[in-house]
């Protein structure tokens, strides 16, 4: 039966089109040709971008004028020494023996691994929760993802190489979704070239004449691209369209521990090129909202501690699955060892 006769779904495609849903293959309203020739995407990515700037308005106050500057012209902000050396350290101290839930996720031949930052993760760990409670890091991250609310934070360490198989679709160049999103990385050890550094398309994230030319272009044929993530809704770009829509080639940003950079995640970015082996660990923090909302919010810390009781509910029950076939569910459970047992407190590496 064509899904479009699966009347008990129409709901919740709606409901879909006037918020994060973002996969021209999993919704066949947000997917229809018809629609989109007419406009549907265009409309969603520029309504959503309007209720954005509405919000960053509100939220300026969360950010230095400077910080928001470069936060908006180039998609992506870098505030070097944001934590000292010592506080670094520190933080490498507390992780050194944590035993708690860990994750990971295989992409192609690397692992993400992360921990989610929750109250019981903080027990004992001063340091990573002076860090991570803090009103100046929540404040910039509030306002670079457009909302008061609390980001999930987490700590990760990205390993390239880990096994042998595809590349990691994660490095090539790529938007998260229609509209402005926010991810930040607070690197727990210097990153060099060979580390696979975070990469982006400096000035990406703007909505250019010839960026919303392309992405129309994409979007009347987004759900047969057929690349694995583009027809999902993360559309991907190569070096000949980024040429299309007059952007700059992708730059690797290299940091010192304690360095925080920021990004516009609706702009071009991706894992950069690493050595065999290679890997990173760092403070990681998402957020991703309704977008068509203008209300900034109010930013209850209480909240925080509701998701994740949600998301690690969530994860359960994919284990259940995942079990129940025989497979590894995506982000599977792994032994924290695996993730932090070769951090040497004394030093970044």
């Amino acid at each position: 039966m064509p899904r479009f006769f699966k009347i008990y779904m129409w709901p919740i495609w709606l409901f879909g089109v006037f918020g994060q849903g973002k996969s021209f293959k999993a919704n066949p309203i947000i997917g229809a040709r018809l629609l989109n020739i007419l406009g549907l995407h265009i409309i969603r990515l520029l309504v959503a971008r309007g209720a954005a700037h509405l919000r960053w308005f509100f939220l300026s106050y969360k950010m230095p004028r400077a910080l928001r500057r470069e936060y908006a012209e180039n998609g992506f902000c870098i505030i070097p020494d944001f934590l000292s050396r010592d506080d670094v350290m520190a933080i490498r101290r507390e992780l050194s023996n944590f035993d708690g839930e860990t994750r990971q996720m295989v992409q192609g031949n690397t692992a993400t691994q992360r921990i989610l930052i929750t109250a019981d993760a903080l027990t004992a760990r001063p340091a990573l929760a002076s860090v991570t409670k803090g009103r100046h890091l929540l404040g910039l991250l509030q306002y670079a993802g457009a909302k008061a609310t609390m980001p999930l934070l987490y700590i990760q360490r990205i390993r390239n190489g880990y096994q042998e198989g595809k590349a990691d679709p994660q490095k090539t160049m790529h938007s998260d979704t229609f509209h402005p999103t926010m991810k930040a990385w607070l690197f727990l050890e210097d990153v060099k070239p060979e580390q696979g550094p975070f990469t982006y398309v400096r000035t990406s994230n703007r909505l250019t004449f010839r960026r919303l030319k392309w992405e129309y272009r994409r979007s009347c044929n987004a759900s047969h691209l057929r690349d694995g993530y583009s027809e999902k809704g993360s559309f991907r770009a190569d070096a000949a369209d980024l040429t299309e829509m007059n952007l700059p080639a992708p730059e690797g940003i290299t940091a010192t521990a304690g360095t925080l950079v920021i990004a516009n995640t609706n702009g071009f970015h991706g894992r950069g090129q690493a050595r065999h082996g290679a890997n990173r660990l760092e403070i990681w923090a998402f957020s991703r909202h309704n977008p068509f909302n203008p209300w900034p919010g109010f930013g209850f810390r209480f909240m925080a501690p509701v998701q994740h009781f949600f998301l690690q509910a969530y994860w359960r029950h994919m284990d259940k699955q995942a079990k129940k076939r025989g497979v590894k569910s995506s982000w599977h459970l792994v032994d924290a060892k695996d993730m932090l047992g070769d951090i040497q407190p004394g030093s970044e590496k």
